[in-house]
């Protein structure tokens, strides 16, 4: 019976330290990036999107208790056709099945709510107090982000449009596959 319990007892302190290893660097953690070439937006005319950029960090967020905790920031831009800025999303990160499920960034920034609903660059807001969310699915090679039902990108200083609106069923802009690089 001691023996046995011995047993129990070294098997719960390696999960325990498996666990804290786990919670010091988050799953997918790292920056990733995809370019697209002039021939892959030739091929795809309503893709907005001419690159794409992500890093996963390990959070610094002070919610960690709840049915989702937070363990990670996934920091999220995009650059479109004819825009030299970014359109950016810093989302809290929790793990699920797949990978990651990241809220995108809410702004405090005063804006009228758009009459549609439509997907791309707007003065607008498509809902002020939802901004969205974006999915982190790790792949061979890197990760795929998508957009699971819509998410809402702002451009630095955050402070007021325009902004970037995507939704799940907008197929050239909604699933991207990010190869894994050297973070700045």
């Amino acid at each position: 019976m001691a023996r046995s319990c011995w047993r129990i007892a070294v098997a719960a302190a390696v999960l325990i330290a498996a666990g804290a290893a786990c919670a010091a660097e988050p799953p997918l953690a790292g920056c990733y990036e995809r370019v697209y070439d002039a021939a892959h937006l030739a091929a795809h005319k309503d893709q907005l999107v001419t690159r794409v950029t992500l890093s996963v960090a390990k959070t610094d967020a002070f919610d960690q208790n709840g049915p989702h905790p937070f363990i990670a920031d996934g920091v999220l831009k995009m650059w479109l056709r004819g825009k030299d800025k970014s359109f950016d999303s810093v989302g809290a990160c929790w793990a699920e099945s797949y990978g990651l499920f990241c809220n995108a960034s809410l702004s405090a920034a005063e804006a009228s709510t758009c009459r549609t609903k439509q997907d791309g660059l707007r003065e607008c807001r498509i809902d002020p107090g939802d901004a969205g969310s974006f999915k982190v699915e790790g792949k061979p090679d890197g990760v795929l982000i998508s957009i699971p039902k819509r998410i809402e990108l702002l451009q630095q200083p955050y402070d007021g449009g325009p902004y970037l609106n995507f939704s799940a069923g907008n197929a050239e802009n909604r699933a991207f596959l990010l190869e894994k690089t050297a973070c700045p």
